[in-house]
Formats: C-alpha cells, structure tokens, sequence
C-alpha cells in the first residue's frame, strides 16, 4: 500500500525518487559498510567530461567516460556530494540553511581536469541530527554508484588555450582577434587557417643584410668549410660530438 501511495503522489518535479537514476541499473548505491543511499538523495545529474580524461579504466563502451560519486554526507547543517571520472573531481556543498529540493547546484572541481564540470539536483534530504557520511563502494573497492551514461557529455577541448607573449609575459585569451599587416593573405579552409605572402614581398619584406651582395655583407663572415669540410647542398654542416 505504501509503494502505491508513493507512486500515486508521484510528480514531475519528484519523480526520480522512486528510481535508480541518475545511476545506472547495476548500481546496488550500498555504501562500504552496507548501508543503503537513499533513492530520492540525488534525483538529476548533468555532467561534462573530456574525452581525453587520460584513464583508459574510466572508458565505458562506446566511449562515454564514467562517472561515479564517491561519497555523500548530510549532517544537521549541510549536505556535500562528490563525483569522479579518472583522476578528475568534483563535489558540492549546500548548507542547510540554505538548501532547496529539486534545484541545480553547480559542481566545483576539486582535482584532475579544468574542462570537467556538471550539475546536481538533490532531492527531498531530511538534515539528521548527527553527521552520515556514505563512501560508495563494496568491500572489494569497486564503485556502487555509477551514473547512467545519459547524464554525462564527453566533450574534446580546444587545444589552443592562449596566446603567451615570451618577451613580456602578456597572455590573450577568449575571443581574440587576430591581424595582420601588410602582405600578408589570411584565408580560412574548414578548421584550418592558411597564410600567405602577395607577390614579391619577400623582396619588400627583406631585410638590408638580405638585399646586399658579396662575401661580407653586413660585416658577417660566411663558413665556408670546417677543416675541410664543405656544407651539402642545402648549406648545412653537421657537427657529430662524441
């Protein structure tokens, strides 16, 4: 009669209390030393992760990287979950004071990644008045709160994160416009960008060293040979230290 109840009560924003999700079907949600998480303490989960997380064991088929939490603590004044993928992790703390059922809180990376991120919806939690902290795994270690592969987006990172001036130390950012000056051609192709010069600025663009002739332009001294040794066609010598 109870799970009739439950169920008849059942709506939109409560719904998830009465299943597994946001947890797949072979999570058992018993904690290290039996005991049960309740269905409704988490009822939505949205996370992204990189595709390159960097641990091949955290791979589930068809390439989604899992996430499993790790551990959930409610106490009288608060309630923290964390979550894993690989070595990346995250976690959220609410006070009680300020905790709303059924509402989004941002996760915070604590470790591992900076492009892994998501939201959690806790559900109807009863703040106890002593502290339980619940460690999600079994006696052999392995994790018994694995979120459905639904809730988590892999995601590729761009791998061009800024631009970094050596001589100064500036860095640029974001959305940066990039110009260039004079005889220089910029054209897009896809993903990629190709540059080129207008006819005959390389002869524009020399430098006066490059311009002027003979053996000693610029007061340099070309290497002819090294004891004897004449450079290839392409006026390379290779020097072998042994």
């Amino acid at each position: 009669m109870g799970v009739y109840v439950d169920m008849a009560s059942a709506q939109f924003e409560n719904q998830n209390s009465l299943r597994l999700y946001p947890f797949s079907s072979e999570s058992s949600l018993v904690d290290s030393v039996g005991r049960e998480l309740p269905l409704g303490a988490i009822v939505d989960l949205r996370m992204v992760v990189p595709a390159s997380i960097g641990n091949p064991d955290s791979f589930s088929e068809g390439g989604v990287p899992v996430v499993c939490m790790t551990s959930f603590h409610v106490s009288k004044s608060m309630v923290s979950a964390c979550f894993m993928s690989g070595n990346a992790a995250l976690s959220v703390t609410v006070s009680a004071d300020d905790f709303r059922p059924h509402f989004p809180y941002r996760l915070e990376k604590l470790a591992g990644s900076e492009d892994i991120g998501g939201v959690v919806t806790f559900g109807e939690i009863k703040f106890p008045g002593f502290p339980e902290t619940y460690f999600m795994k079994d006696a052999e270690g392995n994790p018994t709160a694995i979120v459905h592969r639904c809730c988590v987006a892999a995601a590729k990172p761009p791998a061009l994160r800024k631009f970094v001036d050596r001589r100064s130390g500036e860095s640029l950012s974001g959305d940066v416009q990039i110009d260039f000056s004079g005889y220089v051609n910029s054209e897009k192709s896809g993903k990629s960008f190709r540059l080129a010069l207008d006819d005959g600025a390389s002869v524009e663009l020399a430098s006066e060293c490059a311009k002027v002739s003979g053996a000693d332009a610029c007061g340099a001294t070309p290497i002819v040979s090294i004891n004897g040794v004449r450079p290839d066609e392409n006026g390379n010598i290779v020097l072998w230290f042994h």
